[in-house]
């Protein structure tokens, strides 16, 4: 029954990458599988030959099953110590070792945009009495996130770790339960419908990548830390999610690990 699916997921890939021009090589079988029996249930399927058919006649679908794979469940500062640690810790420490005048941040797989406002919160709390400037590039693959994330428009639940005080400051209040972000910490943030692979930007002095490796394929890994750390500043600063981890990865060699309970890591210069 293994081989089976996993002779059906080799075919699916490839009918993607024909139809798309997209790569999905890298996500794990079983996360995969999961997403492709949603959009069969979606479309009233439960053959997995005949969902092949439907791939390879219709190019919606082919589009619809790989932005599947963008899962956009996120908060405000989620898991609030990492963030204290970044603002009280990491990123003065940052600023004041690279004595830079802008300090350039990626947000990877961003999602419906919580986590780059989420930076672009902290750093202008820890930026503004220090004449820095900052610029956020933020990425995902689903285009209906990105539109959401632009927008910046969220409800109270997204904002359960975010105080009163910060509310009033960076929010402005809609109708019902619905909160927007206010324009100076929305406009620090350049939005980009792309792979993260296929990023060429400028070197950052930080990266954001939390809860997307957990879907990809330990073999990908090497490539995405090498990427992570060509893209760094020297002693630039990653940041995993809190289910991901470089154990027994490439990442060892890197990254230094600064602290293994935030997922916090630094580039390693040679």
């Amino acid at each position: 029954m293994e081989s089976e699916i996993n002779a059906i997921l080799d075919k699916i890939r490839t009918e993607v990458k024909i139809k798309t021009g997209k790569n999905i090589d890298g996500f794990k079988p079983a996360f995969l599988e999961r997403r492709i029996r949603h959009r069969m249930e979606i479309n009233g399927i439960v053959n997995f030959d005949e969902y092949l058919k439907l791939l390879s006649t219709n190019l919606e679908e082919a589009n619809n099953l790989y932005l599947a794979f963008s899962i956009n469940v996120t908060q405000f500062f989620r898991d609030p110590h990492v963030w204290e640690k970044l603002e009280k810790e990491i990123i003065p420490n940052l600023i004041n070792k690279s004595k830079v005048h802008t300090a350039y941040v990626w947000s990877c797989g961003c999602a419906t945009g919580e986590e780059p406002h989420s930076v672009s919160i902290t750093l202008n709390e820890v930026l503004k009495s220090r004449d820095i400037k900052y610029e956020i590039f933020a990425n995902d693959i689903n285009l209906d996130a990105i539109s959401r994330a632009k927008k910046g428009i969220y409800r109270d639940a997204n904002l359960v770790n975010i105080n009163t005080k910060r509310r009033i400051k960076y929010f402005e209040k809609l109708e019902y339960d619905q909160y927007q972000i206010k324009s100076n910490i929305s406009n620090q943030i350049k939005y980009e419908n792309i792979d993260m692979m296929k990023i060429t930007e400028k070197k950052f002095h930080m990266i954001f990548c939390r809860n997307v490796l957990i879907y990809y394929d330990k073999q990908r890994y090497k490539a995405i830390f090498e990427k992570f750390a060509d893209s760094l500043t020297e002693n630039g600063i990653l940041i995993l999610g809190q289910n991901e981890s470089m154990f027994g990865t490439i990442g060892n060699k890197l990254f230094l690990t600064l602290y293994p309970k935030e997922r916090i890591y630094q580039k390693i210069e040679y």
